[in-house]
């Protein structure tokens, strides 16, 4: 009895520290998108409303998407990189500072 409360209490641990570290990773990939995009600008996207954190992305946007990258992605609006998570289309980040 006790070895199995002992393997469900190190799967719990396990568990914790991938869900912690998974975050870590993309905030880190989205890092690494917002440098690229930063360095490589493009022409500003029109949208019919300002963009927001969250928002979605119409697919008339045209998404860039460095070399590697599938997680995200980016275009320009007003100047400045709007970050995208590709796997829902929303925005994540807006602006390089």
């Amino acid at each position: 009895m006790a070895t199995k409360t002992m393997r469900l209490a190190l799967a719990a641990a396990f568990a914790l520290q991938l869900a912690a570290f998974t975050p870590a990773v993309a905030a880190d990939d989205a890092v690494n998108i917002l440098q690229y995009a930063l360095a490589h600008p493009t022409d500003n996207a029109r949208l019919p409303t300002l963009p927001a954190l969250g928002d979605s992305v119409p697919g008339s946007v045209k998404l860039e998407q460095p070399k590697g990258s599938r997680a995200f992605a980016y275009f320009y609006y007003a100047g400045q990189p709007v970050i995208v998570d590709m796997k829902t289309r929303s925005i994540v980040r807006i602006g390089g500072g």
